[in-house]
């Protein structure tokens, strides 16, 4: 899954609470020179209205900034169908405002509709922030490392990202209860271990190699590391280090926890006030 030199696709009903984000998510696809595809998802009711609101809405979008855009009218049951061709051909980003879902439904199974585009849509997600605050400019883009084999094309999407826009490219890795899977793990180095300081040290010399390996991207990198639970370490990160924009590789669910509570992409998409970049590795 590409990110970079890819258009935002911003599927919106044109009355739906995302939608008053169009504005930002336009200036936010100017600032990384993306163009901008608007995929308006028409329905039964209301339509006229929508189709106003959305005419309108474009008129308002200011010119003169480099802003590309597209305008697509779908129906809802061709929403799918599309998002997989564009996957197919062009590539793209997909920039949503996310739903959260309340304890009852999570009891439910019932995953709220980013963790679905995460898990099983065709490209890569933008998750906006609650709050619409979109960066006109990034200088700094973090990228959390879970050190599993599986996110390395993640991180290589992550580099190549971070040079397009001039950004430094900052690399955390949390040391906490948040566990990989035994089979993406180096078995072999972690049994030969003799000590818990051994095995620290193998994974300090995983992130520095994690980390050698994106500045042959030409971008600046910085590689830290913290304690504690993975999501709450990387939202006081992004808090600290006055980052502008996370890129992560998203993994189903690993554990119990991750189902009743949410993978740690999930959890930090839910209460972050920057933007999120989900690429499914």
């Amino acid at each position: 899954m590409r990110i970079n030199n890819v258009p935002i696709v911003f599927p919106t009903t044109a009355i739906d609470k995302g939608f008053a984000l169009l504005p930002n998510v336009a200036s936010f696809a100017s600032s990384i020179g993306s163009p901008l595809r608007i995929i308006h998802v028409l329905g039964q009711r209301y339509r006229s209205y929508a189709e106003r609101q959305m005419a309108s809405a474009l008129e308002a979008l200011p010119s003169g900034n480099g802003l590309v855009y597209e305008l697509l009218k779908i129906e809802k049951k061709q929403r799918r169908a599309i998002l997989d061709e564009i996957a197919t051909t062009t590539g793209g980003i997909l920039a949503m405002l996310p739903t959260r879902h309340n304890f009852i439904n999570r009891l439910l199974a019932m995953m709220s509709d980013y963790e679905k585009f995460m898990i099983e849509g065709p490209l890569p997600l933008l998750a906006l922030p609650r709050n619409g605050a979109l960066p006109t400019s990034i200088g700094r883009i973090l990228f959390p490392l879970d050190l599993s084999p599986r996110s390395d094309d993640s991180l290589e999407q992550a580099a190549d990202f971070a040079k397009s826009v001039g950004a430094e490219l900052h690399l955390l890795h949390v040391f906490g209860d948040d566990r990989l899977l035994p089979s993406e793990m180096d078995m072999k180095a972690r049994m030969a271990a003799r000590s818990p300081r051994e095995l620290y040290q193998i994974d300090k010399d995983h992130i520095q190699d994690l980390a050698e390996r994106a500045r042959t991207h030409d971008v600046n990198v910085i590689a830290a590391t913290a304690e504690g639970r993975a999501h709450a370490a990387i939202l006081n990160y992004c808090n600290a280090e006055k980052i502008d924009l996370v890129i992560m590789a998203t993994h189903g669910p690993r554990t119990s926890e991750d189902i009743w509570k949410g993978t740690t992409t999930a959890r930090v998409i839910q209460h972050a006030n920057i933007p999120v970049i989900a690429i499914r590795c």
